[in-house]
């Protein structure tokens, strides 16, 4: 009888994770992962057949910081003779900066939601041939035919999550709950100046100014912008300043910042132990927190583009194809503890029910979705944000 995808998966996954949790106290060694991930895509190969395709030996790939398991592309470009060049970045606005020039030298990049709109009207993206990613199947219905890419025609889903609140819950009391505890300098704001940090991402912090106002986070209206960098240039003075993910993961872990406009995933990187070399599931960090501040937060998806130029074409789709295969994404969320759609069903319990991790039920009333904007809209906004950063 021949075994299905899905049963080699079961085994492939109970494998790794079995590894993973028990041994040497979570660690999971770099050579002996690379060894078994060797060995399930040889089998995974067997079992369904999979039609090999002449590769471009070339792949320039543009993401996030801290949001990959580096072994497994290694490990894919060592099977498949390509070379990579792996390039990060720290904000949405140097994402849209690079990929709105249409010369961005990418094969594969990784943009959000709005901005993701943003870049398909400009002409940017090159379309995405689903047939050459069959694990798209695999992806929930929920992440398919996205607001901001009807019919998944630019874009296939890598991760998501939310944007609220790390903090040191040892050296902070009360507990952090809302945005008000960031923006009233007789709560939080006051009581730990100087350990307190913002994004430096636009969408993020005008968002969160925003949501405190009770106004729309998406809003163009000067009168609304005005009131948020009025906000955010009274609070500005008792901040550490605005942090990018790496200073607010190390800040928070060393104590230097005690509360931190953050990433959930970032928050579960420092929580657990957490390395892009790394496959562990036990926590280290207890003492740090996420808050789902209870006015509401920011959501986001991210998502595989193809920019346009792109002249690795087929290495491109085939690495999507494989970051999309439930195993493999499966690593990834273990790795640096982002959900990835496609390996929920692979990932320990206790990952699987955190909710730093994957967003439970009940906040999803209270997330806001960033509509796409403008150029001229992108550019108002960051008018205000120069006046704020010369405040």
């Amino acid at each position: 009888m021949m075994v299905s995808r899905r049963d080699v998966l079961k085994i492939a996954v109970a494998g790794v994770l079995g590894a993973a949790v028990g041994g040497a106290g979570g660690y999971y060694s770099r050579q002996v992962e690379i060894d078994n991930l060797k060995k399930e895509v040889e089998e995974l190969s067997k079992q369904i057949g999979e039609v090999k395709v002449k590769l471009e030996p070339n792949l320039n790939i543009y993401n996030w910081t801290y949001y990959i398991n580096k072994n497994i592309i290694e490990q894919w470009a060592k099977e498949n003779g390509v070379s990579i060049v792996y390039d990060t970045f720290e904000s949405l606005d140097e994402v849209v900066a690079k990929l709105q020039t249409g010369t961005s030298g990418y094969d594969v990049a990784v943009v959000s939601d709005s901005p993701l709109r943003e870049l398909a009207d400009l002409g940017v993206l090159e379309p995405i041939d689903l047939k050459k990613i069959p694990n798209f199947k695999y992806v929930p219905e929920r992440f398919k035919n996205p607001y901001f890419d009807p019919e998944n025609k630019y874009s296939v889903i890598y991760s998501y999550g939310t944007t609220g609140l790390g903090w040191n819950n040892k050296e902070v009391s009360p507990e952090v709950r809302a945005w008000a505890d960031v923006f009233e300098v007789d709560r939080h704001l006051g009581r730990y100046k100087g350990k307190i940090t913002m994004h430096t991402d636009t969408i993020e912090t005008f968002g969160a100014a925003l949501i405190y106002l009770g106004k729309d986070p998406s809003s163009m209206r000067d009168e609304d912008l005005r009131e948020a960098v009025e906000l955010l240039k009274k609070q500005k003075p008792y901040l550490a300043g605005y942090a990018s993910t790496e200073e607010y993961m190390e800040g928070l872990e060393t104590g230097r910042f005690l509360i931190s406009h953050a990433y959930n995933g970032d928050i579960a990187g420092i929580i657990y132990a957490s390395d892009e070399r790394e496959i562990t599931v036990y926590k280290q960090l207890e003492y740090i927190s996420y808050a789902f501040p209870e006015e509401g937060a920011l959501a986001w998806a991210d998502s595989f583009v193809i920019p346009k130029g792109a002249k690795n074409i087929e290495s491109a789709h085939a690495f999507i194809n494989f970051i999309l295969d439930p195993l493999v994404s499966a690593i990834c969320t273990i790795t640096v503890k982002y959900p990835f759609p496609t390996g929920r069903d692979y990932v320990p319990e206790e990952l699987k029910e955190d909710p730093v991790i994957f967003t439970p039920d009940e906040y999803l009333d209270k997330l806001y979705w960033t509509r796409p904007f403008t150029p001229e809209e992108r550019a108002k906004r960051a008018e205000y944000w120069l006046e704020l950063m010369a405040a």
